[in-house]
């Protein structure tokens, strides 16, 4: 069985590569991007299985990101996991109405990003 290809969408470079190999690590396929505009390109060329994106990022946000993802025609059901040290209860409001699959709060271990990704694939399977 192939492993479950994930998208990270971060402008920081060292989370991406922290998050890349806590999910390496747990046997998933990973990808970086540094941006939300060739996380776009990114999406259409690689196929991801799931995207785990940061909500404050130059430009297009994550939250911006998300609802674009859920509009697009073929994408509206790719898992979207929201990242972000803005984790008050309205931030992570605002990433669910966004259409998130889950939104995890900075920092986090591999633990709580393995359990946020599984929710977030499960929610979109069943």
């Amino acid at each position: 069985m192939e492993p479950t290809r994930i998208l990270i969408v971060d402008d920081e470079p060292s989370t991406a590569e922290m998050f890349s190999l806590m999910l390496e690590g747990a046997g998933y396929q990973t990808s970086v991007v540094h941006g939300t505009g060739t996380a776009i390109r990114a999406i259409r060329q690689q196929k991801p299985d799931l995207v785990v994106v940061d909500v404050m990022m130059p430009g297009v946000s994550g939250l911006e990101f998300c609802r674009f993802v859920r509009r697009e025609p073929g994408l509206e059901d790719l898992p979207v996991v929201i990242v972000s040290a803005k984790g008050q209860d309205e931030d992570v409001e605002a990433g669910m109405q966004a259409g998130a699959d889950a939104y995890l709060k900075k920092p986090l271990t591999k633990v709580e990003l393995l359990e946020g990704l599984q929710r977030a694939l499960g929610r979109r399977s069943e």
